[in-house]
């Protein structure tokens, strides 16, 4: 696969959805429930946010 093949706007979007979305749903997770107010829970935000 060629690189002008590999960066496109689909290419671009998949990617976006597949890193973005499980990040979501922990936020979610973890701000719906006391998941956040425990110190393993502000790390896993933490790290999260170093990420993306």
């Amino acid at each position: 696969m060629k690189k002008e093949e590999f960066l496109t706007i689909r290419w671009n979007n998949i990617l976006t959805v597949g890193l973005g979305l499980p990040t979501l749903i922990y936020i979610v997770v973890a701000f719906s429930t006391s998941l956040w107010t425990k110190m393993g829970g502000m790390i896993g935000l933490s790290i999260l946010g170093v990420l993306y």
